[in-house]
């Protein structure tokens, strides 16, 4: 730890050669139908600043900032990151991915709003806090590290990625100490009023896979409660894309499936939808999404736009 702080001190400091700032953005305006809530318009316009350089000794730097980041100081960095990347691999800090997330990552989703993107597994790490994210990869391996300290605790994650051709493998681990908030989505997606304050542990699995214009993408994750005996939870979630020309069909299977003392606590989504790439960073998107939870449904049809 002594050197790693010794090494980001002396990047830091280091004279600055280059530097850039650009200006992006994504919008979106549509109709979308909810679960329980009568059609609606829906639209949103995020603007994303990108800052980016290189020192003289060759390291490089950046951050970015959506237009909606909020909080202030050191502890809320919703939207907002900063990163040094070189040789040494890349150290990113604020509105982070944990460890796990980074490597394993999401199945594919439908509709131009996502529809409360159900398609998603919860992961522990990964929430408004600021936290810290380490990168390295050599060949087609990657790995991942990451911390994210929480009321008064340290929680951290490690995750590890591997490609080969049109394949790719991945595997992540989780560390939630007693007393932690987890990170955004959870326990929301699983059903949970809220979230018990026991530490917990969470190994999560992925692959990917690319047959022609057919990608497939599978994640299962395996919740472990501290001091809680049997509290088990299992996530599991699955895509198909369908890519031709310029139309992209996508369907996808989602759940979690409460064990021992959580048995019941059960859900199941399903989602299909299409997007259309009109060119020129013009899209219309659709999508529909069934929650077996509580038997509701939702669809949504609109364009998305990005500048």
């Amino acid at each position: 730890m002594k050197h790693l702080l010794a090494t980001t001190a002396i990047l830091l400091t280091a004279g600055i050669a280059s530097a850039e700032v650009t200006t992006t953005g994504t919008a979106r305006m549509g109709i979308v139908d909810g679960f329980d809530s009568d059609a609606a318009f829906s639209s949103r316009f995020r603007v994303i600043f990108t800052a980016s350089g290189e020192s003289d000794t060759g390291f490089a730097f950046g951050a970015t900032v959506r237009n909606d980041q909020s909080g202030v100081g050191n502890e809320a960095n919703n939207d907002s990151s900063v990163y040094i990347s070189g040789s040494f691999g890349k150290l990113s800090m604020g509105d982070v991915d944990g460890a796990a997330a980074a490597a394993v990552g999401q199945v594919s989703g439908v509709g131009y709003t996502g529809l409360s993107d159900l398609n998603e597994i919860a992961y522990l790490l990964g929430n408004e806090d600021t936290s810290i994210l380490y990168e390295y990869a050599t060949g087609d391996l990657g790995l991942y590290l990451s911390a994210q300290p929480n009321a008064g605790n340290n929680n951290y994650g490690l995750g590890a990625s591997y490609k080969f051709g049109n394949y790719k493998v991945a595997i992540g681990y989780e560390k939630l100490e007693d007393g932690s908030t987890p990170g955004g989505g959870w326990p929301d997606k699983l059903g949970f009023s809220s979230f018990f304050g026991n530490g917990a542990t969470q190994i999560v699995l992925g692959a990917n896979a690319t047959f022609g214009p057919v990608t497939a993408k599978v994640a299962f994750a395996r919740y472990d409660e501290d001091n809680c005996t049997g509290c088990k939870m299992n996530q599991a979630a699955l895509s198909v894309d369908y890519a031709v020309d310029a139309l992209t069909v996508t369907g996808y299977y989602s759940n979690f499936r409460g064990v021992d003392t959580y048995e019941g606590d059960d859900g199941d989504y399903y989602g299909i939808g299409a997007s259309y790439d009109l060119g020129g960073g013009a899209a219309v998107s659709g999508g529909y999404v069934r929650n077996g939870t509580d038997d509701t449904n939702a669809i949504d049809l609109g364009l998305t736009f990005s500048f």
